[in-house]
Parts: structure tokens; sequence; C-alpha cells
């Protein structure tokens, strides 16, 4: 039974937490995902690596380096795997087990990568430039690729990618303030846009046709509902979002973690 109605986040009321401090100096933290209810992933550009980290304490659990360049977008590939993507055209997989890290299989992609997402036990990887989606499998096969539909112009700096419980992909697209949905073949099925999502960036789906967005330029975190295409400002600037990066959802604990754009040691928390 899902925990949530398609329009229950945009009804409820988020309050502010204490931040969680991750860092023993400030960081640019590029991305995050939930591994557990009480522990998340996240993508430390300045440190060049990984860590798993106490959602609640924000003490590192373990940590892991990544391969040559910064790492960007992270994500879960099932329960025990992490994919990372890192600037230098590689894409790193990371074994999540019992609370440690360990560096996998490093696969090569065709560009420098910006995101990445688990579908199923497959990968999406996000290419800023040229705008490019690709499916691969865990030994780095590539399954399917974006089709671009011409005339349409559906991407031109995609920034973000989720993908839903249902197998849906949606990617945010920083230039034209959009949100596109793919199935998992890669084919575009719609694009969504709203005055409330201005230069989207982080996404992530949080069940029953729900997403919840950073509208980067407009210092707020939007709820899309994907049946309806109806957007909801949950939280801005006087909530203390001030140009949010990426941002993860944890439905056992009603908390949302949010990484701003500004070099920080903390993760903002809110709850409802």
């Amino acid at each position: 039974m899902s925990l949530f109605s398609p329009s229950d986040l945009s009804r409820v009321t988020f309050r502010r937490l204490p931040d969680v401090k991750v860092c023993t100096g400030p960081c640019e933290i590029r991305d995050i995902v939930m591994v557990s209810p009480d522990s998340l992933l996240l993508s430390n550009w300045t440190k060049l690596s990984i860590q798993h980290v106490d959602s609640r304490t924000g003490s590192t659990l373990s940590e892991v380096s990544t391969q040559g360049l910064g790492p960007l977008g992270i994500c879960m590939v099932g329960r025990e795997l992490a994919a990372v993507a890192l600037s230098n055209r590689k894409v790193q997989l990371v074994h999540v087990r019992g609370g440690r890290l360990t560096p996998g299989t490093v696969l090569d992609v065709k560009a420098a990568c910006w995101d990445v997402a688990g579908s199923g036990d497959n990968v999406v990887v996000l290419y800023d430039s040229p705008p490019w989606l690709e499916v691969m499998d865990r030994d780095g096969r590539v399954l399917h690729q974006y089709q671009d539909p011409g005339a349409a112009h559906t991407f031109e700096s995609p920034s973000f990618l989720t993908t839903s419980s249902d197998g849906f992909i949606y990617v945010t697209d920083f230039n034209l303030d959009t949100i596109t949905k793919l199935d998992s073949s890669l084919k575009v099925l719609k694009t969504f846009s709203d005055p409330q999502l201005r230069r989207p960036y982080g996404i992530t789906s949080v069940g029953d046709g729900q997403l919840l967005v950073c509208s980067w330029w407009n210092h707020s975190i939007v709820h899309v509902n994907v049946n309806s295409g109806k957007m909801t400002t949950i939280l801005g600037q006087e909530d203390g979002i001030v140009r949010p990066n990426s941002l993860a959802y944890c439905p056992q604990q009603r908390t949302l973690f949010v990484c701003t754009s500004y070099t920080t040691d903390s993760i903002q928390v809110y709850q409802w």
C-alpha cells in the first residue's frame, strides 16, 4: 500500500529542523540520495569522494574516493549498489553493504555525464552537452538511447533526472524551465512547464505520481502532480531555501533533505 495519495505532499506544511552537518569544513555537495530511512549518500565535489552519512547526526559512516575528476549525480541501483556520474566520461559503481562503501566497476561512457538514475538493474546516464540519455546495464552495455524528436528540441540543458517506481524517467532542463517524462526505452512522452518552475535542478520521485523539484531561480521546492500537471510551491525563500541544488525525501521519516548551490558544511532538513 502506498503512503500517500497523489496530492498529499502539496497540502502538507513542512517545518525546518536543525541543519545536519556533514563536513568538518565548507564543501560542495553536488547530489544526495536516500540509502535507508537513517542514511544518505552524498557526492562531495570538494573532497572528490562519496560519503555515506547518518541522516540524523551527519556523521560519516563510510567514505570512498572517486576516480579521476569530481563526482556529480548519484543514485541507488537496487538496494546495495550506487552509481556516480563523474566528469571525466565515467560512471563509477559503489557497493553499499552493511553501512560500508566499496568501490566497484568503473564504466566508460560517451561523454562527460551530469547525472545518473537507477532503472531496475540498469543505469540511466544523462549528458549535458550534447543533450543525450542512455540506458546501460551494470557492465556498461548500452541498451537504449534517446531519440531526438527533431524540431521539438526537447532538451537544451538537461540537468538532473529521476526514475519513478512505475518505470518512468523524469528530466529537468535548466534552460528551458521544463520537466520531461520518458519511458524506460527513452521515448519522450510528455513535457511539463509552469511559471513556478524556473531553472529547475535536482528532482526526486516521491511515489503516486508525485515529484519534488528544486526551482533554483525561484529559491523554492516545487511539488509536481504528474497526472494533472499541477505544480505547487511547498517551500520558499522564507523557509530558508536559497538556490536549491539537489534533494532527497524519506517517506518513513516524512523528512526532506535539501542541498544548496553554495559551499557549506551542512544539509537543510524539513519535516511535516
